[in-house]
């Protein structure tokens, strides 16, 4: 296929492959031809390998996650919470360079609007703000 993705939709099948992954534990690249069956969606190399590289960072982002959610234990954060949550924190820390941090917020409020409970979309919200103006990047 020679057809291109936006960004949001690279960012929406990273989030679905990071949370087939956390639910199921099958590895990410058995998961990209599943996926895209099932949402009618294409993998491309940049989403598989965004969803392994944030897959690796697991313990980190969750560590941060833990620091900033202030209702909530990280084991009781919801898949789909914590997976948007995940990518988020992960854009925010290794792909600045390319994502302001206030974007990858606010993608991550559209996709929680998109696949989580209705009130879940402040929760994260609440918690990347905090995180982001603790690192000063909240003037993007």
């Amino acid at each position: 296929m020679s057809e291109r993705l936006t960004k949001h939709e690279i960012r929406e099948g990273v989030f679905l492959l990071l949370y087939q992954h956390e639910i199921s534990g099958t590895d990410i690249d058995e998961l990209a031809g599943a996926c895209e069956e099932a949402y009618e969606m294409m993998m491309t190399s940049e989403t598989i390998k965004t969803a392994k590289a944030v897959a690796e960072k697991y313990e980190e982002l969750d560590a941060v996650i833990g620091e900033y959610s202030e209702t909530r234990e990280v084991a009781r954060i919801s898949k789909v919470n914590k997976t948007i949550l995940r990518l988020a924190i992960f854009e925010i820390n290794y792909r600045g360079d390319k994502i302001p941090a206030k974007a990858a917020v606010n993608e991550a409020v559209e996709l929680a609007k998109k696949y989580a409970e209705k009130k879940d979309s402040a929760f994260i919200n609440g918690i990347l703000g905090n995180y982001i103006r603790k690192l000063g990047k909240d003037a993007d």
